[in-house]
């Protein structure tokens, strides 16, 4: 079979393919970045298609009958796209989030800094582990699980059978609220120290009335919670290693769902 010179119904494959794997590639973090320029995401994007659509055409897919039928699968394969990607950006959302805490407790929560990926203003500490978190992913190869995600994406979800049922919806909160269980495990470590300084120093304001704590606050908790966060580096590689480690499983229960 030639990839340049299809017939109509290899095309229509092609194209379920095309917007399938732009979605993903658009949305998914790092591939999307904004720092990437449009014209490499297409190209890659039409690169991936022309790898993954010999893959996937003998998979079999039902004919569109008519425009409207066409536009609908489109769309299907557009938020089937956009909803695996999604759920790959939550580790890092969930990183972004551990790092805002951090920062709110060390009273660096109103100094804020443009997130390059995002194009959204983010705290100091949550760029600096948004920044690890990346390095982690590209380490342990999780972009090429992209395009396996794509190919088994078509064995597993039909573009006649699509449906956004209710164990769909359920998975995804379920991701949403383990997004935010992880943030306060990577948060904990730091913000309870913080914490107990804060505490600390409320008695001392209280027993030492003639001592200033605001001045002594301000340099202690920053202090310590830098120090926090060196220390429980190792931590935070680990955890957020799992949770790349944890997204084939979490893509298949979601592409079973839908």
């Amino acid at each position: 079979m030639n990839i340049f010179n299809f017939n109509y119904a290899e095309f229509e494959i092609f194209l379920f393919v095309f917007v399938r794997v732009g979605a993903i590639i658009i949305f998914a973090p790092v591939l999307g970045s904004g720092t990437v320029p449009g014209s490499l995401k297409i190209g890659l994007i039409f690169m991936v298609s022309v790898l993954v659509f010999p893959l996937v055409s003998s998979v079999p897919l039902a004919l569109p009958r008519g425009m409207l039928d066409l536009s609908v699968r489109l769309i299907s394969e557009g938020a089937i796209g956009l909803i695996i990607a999604y759920a790959a950006r939550l580790v890092f959302i969930a990183v972004q989030v551990a790092g805002t805490l951090i920062d709110f407790q060390m009273g660096f929560g109103v100094v804020n800094v443009i997130d390059p990926q995002t194009n959204t203003q983010v705290s100091v500490t949550a760029q600096l582990q948004n920044i690890l978190a990346v390095l982690i992913f590209l380490a342990l190869d999780i972009h090429h699980f992209f395009i396996h995600t794509i190919v088994d994406s078509f064995r597993v979800i039909n573009p006649d059978h699509f449906n956004f049922s209710t164990p769909t919806m359920e998975f995804i909160l379920n991701l949403f609220a383990g997004t935010f269980v992880t943030a306060i495990k990577l948060a904990a470590p730091a913000m309870a120290v913080l914490f107990f300084i804060s505490v600390a120093l409320g008695l001392i304001a209280r027993t030492v009335p003639q001592m200033n704590v605001f001045i002594v606050a301000f340099p202690l908790q920053i202090g310590m919670g830098l120090l926090m966060i060196g220390l429980t580096m190792t931590f935070f590689v680990m955890i957020v290693k799992q949770q790349f480690l944890d997204m084939p499983f979490r893509f298949m229960g979601l592409m079973r769902t839908m």
